[in-house]
């Protein structure tokens, strides 16, 4: 899919008539012929990629803007050589103006255009346009265009100019669309409210001190793009094998309590006329198939947990992660219903063996007490929908995907991990 042909034309529009107007002067020449072909190429780029982040970051990273402003700088000092009084092919003084006014006129047609399609892109989301303040960071990026403007109409020659743009780090300045530190300080908000594992968090944490420690070392504030993301390829390289490492331990010891809060539940007098097995074609015959299969599958879970972690069935709730998510109320189970689970349950939940009758009486008592639910499993919501108000308003959380309802549970709320 397309880059957003707004967005597209947003960036684009300025170079297309820039090209357009060399066309109707039928200018022509090795440089005209270079500077279709980088509008070309940017074209090409937004037909092939999807994201307008990465787009807007692969024409600075190939330097096609600047490409394209140098060869049309050169066809039009062509063009002034050749209609000059004298037709001496000397550049003259009005020849360095007129340039000079017409890369500040395509500033300024590109600011305009940026503020029209923002204006548009909110008429478009409707009830939800002020999301556009906070998702499209044009401010800085029209910011930097303005400097450029105001350097431009400081007095100075269109050589001095291009060579104050490089020095200044001005051309860095436009990159700015491409990654800003807000941007980075969102998704760094945003993975601390959802709470998902540490290392999502240790990784925006430290994209976020790149950018402010790059842009420190610039002259304009803004980061060098080419090097903030290799950079940032890094810090995703270093933190993704943990990444992965903890997701897949946790879906170990996650599977393991379902499939023992299955097996026990199983055994309980009303195990046919509740779900999944009331569900079934014959309920009675799907509650022996829980019975007799369900020690056989954990038991060869926890031999492939064991395989690539190390880690018995009882070892998986001694991870970080399974600590982690207890803190953060990302378990589905009350604490006293998963102690028993891992505790009582899991040594006995052997193939070929069933569950003592005591235990089946323990289960039987949780579950008609309402005990085996954890009372905070709203809370990850909760804590979202803080954060998700911070940046959009109070109460749009609400508004948008409505109440976050307390379960029902006369559970006990998790305290310290004892398992």
């Amino acid at each position: 899919m397309p880059v957003n042909k707004m967005i597209v034309d947003a960036m684009l529009g300025t170079f297309r008539n820039m090209l357009q107007e060399c066309k109707d002067k039928n200018l022509s020449g090795d440089n005209m012929d270079a500077m279709a072909a980088t509008l070309a190429r940017m074209e090409q780029l937004a037909v092939e990629m999807d994201d307008t982040g990465a787009y807007s970051g692969q024409l600075v990273q190939e330097g096609l803007f600047m490409k394209f402003s140098d060869h049309y700088s050169k066809v039009l000092s062509a063009a002034a050589q050749q209609t000059g009084p004298s037709n001496s092919g000397v550049y003259d003084e009005a020849a360095d103006k007129q340039l000079l006014q017409n890369t500040l006129n395509a500033y300024r047609d590109t600011v305009e255009r940026i503020k029209e399609n923002k204006t548009e892109i909110k008429e478009m989301m409707g009830s939800h346009a002020t999301d556009a303040d906070v998702l499209f960071k044009d401010k800085i990026i029209i910011d930097a265009i303005e400097q450029l403007i105001a350097l431009g109409e400081s007095g100075i020659s269109y050589p001095e100019f291009l060579a104050q743009l490089i020095e200044k780090g001005l051309d860095k300045a436009l990159e700015g669309s491409v990654v800003t530190g807000e941007s980075l300080q969102y998704l760094l908000d945003a993975a601390i409210a959802t709470a998902a594992n540490p290392f999502l968090i240790k990784k925006e944490e430290e994209k976020l001190a790149l950018h402010k420690k790059l842009a420190a070392a610039s002259l304009v504030n803004v980061p060098d793009n080419l090097q903030f993301q290799l950079d940032c390829e890094k810090i995703e390289w270093t933190h993704e094998p943990d990444i992965i490492k903890w997701n897949k331990i946790k879906e170990g010891w996650e599977k393991s309590l379902f499939w023992l809060d299955e097996w026990i539940t199983a055994y309980c007098s009303f195990a046919p006329f509740i779900e999944p097995w009331a569900a079934a074609k014959e309920p009675k015959e799907a509650v022996k198939e829980s019975q007799g299969c369900v020690p056989g599958k954990l038991r060869v879970w926890e031999k492939i947990n064991h395989r690539y972690f190390g880690l018995s069935a009882k070892e998986l709730f001694l991870h970080p992660s399974f600590a982690w998510d207890a803190e953060y109320h990302w378990i589905y189970w009350s604490q006293e219903y998963v102690e028993f689970l891992v505790n009582e349950v899991l040594p006995v939940c052997i193939p070929f063996q069933q569950p003592a009758i005591n235990l089946i009486e323990i289960a039987e008592k949780m579950h008609n007490d309402n005990r085996k639910i954890n009372p905070n499993i709203h809370h990850p919501t909760l804590r979202y929908a803080t954060f998700f108000n911070s940046y959009f308003r109070e109460g749009e959380f609400v508004k948008r995907f409505g109440e976050t309802k307390k379960v029902k549970s006369n559970a006990a709320a998790w305290k310290s991990v004892n398992l």
